[in-house]
């Protein structure tokens, strides 16, 4: 019945079809994988490492999307070129972004590990010397081992780009499986973890899988796009740039109101009260891990049917995605009411999370998917400045919004911060992409 399905559909949609079901099977595997990790990180560091493991992780966040936005630019260049059939052109352009990675990260790396010999991490983090010693190693390691998984995960972008986006899922869990087993051995082999062991195991998983994937992907799969400094070009680089810095600024003012939220808590609570917020956040999180199998196919896709002039089909695919949004909210509203019994099981008893926490974040997760569902149809026809200007106007109003919300309400503060912020994106990506399909864009609707 799937193969006489498939047969009736055009083949960009059978294609985004085989996607999203292989995608159902690995994001699968990856809620399974979440929900281990936390309970066994659990076991092996206490809520106070635990919330400094966090806090440190926004801060390996910023320096892994330091890309200035190449990997999405070389996803929708790579797209583009392979639907007309331009394979050197397609060479050029993963050429081109690997060696710009390349050039990039080298300095970068030193200036890094230089700056943190010498910055006062404790007081950057909120976090007391005595209670980790080793915090500027920890730093140190987990820093290196990030800089050098920055470069090869553009592996992941070559394969979005090729419309292959359970793939790029797949090397992502296949990094989280490899932490999982890594954690387990460890926790066996020993009662006593050093949060030090924990960061390398966690940093060093992702950065295997993808060395291991290099050469089956450039030698083996696709040999026709594999890097040359020969095909490294100034022009293309041109190209990747323009689009991709749009999406620098996109991703920087995201950083800000997704990933500064641990820093902030640190700073004025404390550590400990990270591990509430972060508990919270994943556990919703796990349905977004099964909005994103629908909507992580339809970036490329979209792309793909764009350069043909194919609008209609680009409503259909909306349509479709609004279904998965209401059926994942639906998801999120079981997930809240059964939240008090889920949490001790998970945690082991050793956090704590309030009944307004469940509440707030289960409505900014359904607000954030159906942000990014029309967002994803922009990223695909490219048209993201608007949505870049709204992001970064976001970023500015939710600092105050977060400081003075942590102050007044605690955890559950920056949560109220967050929704309040990203209503107005929500707002206008959908006016944007209505305004696109309909033909009544005009000005920086447009862009």
């Amino acid at each position: 019945m799937l193969r006489s399905r498939l047969q009736r559909t055009d083949q960009r949609t059978s294609k985004m079809l085989v996607n999203i079901l292989a995608s159902f099977l690995i994001k699968g595997w990856s809620v399974v994988v979440q929900l281990l990790l936390v309970p066994l990180t659990l076991a092996c560091l206490n809520p106070y490492e635990y919330g400094i493991w966090m806090t440190l992780s926004t801060v390996l966040i910023w320096i892994d999307s330091f890309d200035v936005g190449l990997g999405n630019g070389l996803r929708n260049k790579l797209a583009e070129f392979v639907a007309r059939d331009e394979w050197d052109k397609a060479r050029q352009a993963v050429s081109t972004t690997f060696f710009t990675l390349v050039l990039i990260m080298v300095p970068a790396i030193f200036i890094l590990l230089a700056a943190e010999h010498y910055a006062d991490l404790y007081g950057l983090l909120g976090v007391s010397p005595e209670l980790s010693p080793h915090l500027p190693l920890i730093v140190q390691l987990s820093t290196g081992l990030v800089c050098l998984t920055f470069v090869f995960k553009f592996v992941g972008n070559v394969f979005l780009g090729l419309q292959l986006p359970a793939v790029n899922n797949a090397l992502i869990v296949g990094g989280q499986t490899l932490s999982l087993i890594a954690i387990a051995i460890a926790r066996l082999c020993s009662d006593e973890v050093s949060f030090l062991l924990i960061a390398v195991l966690f940093t060093a998983a992702p950065l295997v899988v993808y060395l291991l994937v290099y050469p089956v992907t450039f030698l083996k799969l696709y040999p026709r796009l594999l890097p040359s400094v020969k095909c490294y070009s100034r022009t293309m680089l041109g190209g990747i740039f323009s689009l991709g810095f749009k999406f620098f600024f996109l991703q920087t003012a995201g950083i800000v109101l997704f990933a500064s939220s641990n820093l902030f808590i640190s700073r004025i609570l404390g550590p400990e009260h990270v591990s509430p917020y972060q508990i919270a956040y994943r556990y919703f999180y796990l349905s977004m891990g099964l909005f994103t199998i629908v909507i992580a196919p339809m970036w490329s896709a979209i792309t793909d049917a764009y350069a043909k002039g194919e609008l209609v089909w680009i409503g259909s695919c909306l349509r479709k995605g609004l279904y998965a949004w209401a059926a994942t909210t639906l998801v999120i509203v079981v997930m809240a009411a059964v939240a008090d019994w889920v949490y001790p099981i998970w945690t082991l008893g050793k956090v704590d999370i309030s009944p307004s926490m469940t509440v707030l974040m289960a409505v900014y997760m359904s607000l954030i998917m159906f942000s990014l569902l029309y967002a994803h149809i922009l990223y695909g026809i490219g048209c993201i400045l608007l949505q870049t200007l709204v992001t970064v106007v976001e970023a500015v109003v939710f600092v105050p919004l977060a400081i003075g919300g942590l102050k007044g309400m605690g955890p559950e503060g920056i949560v109220a911060a967050l929704i309040i912020v990203n209503l107005i994106c929500a707002v206008t990506n959908y006016l944007q992409v209505n305004k696109l399909l309909k033909g009544r864009a005009k000005g920086i609707w447009t862009k």
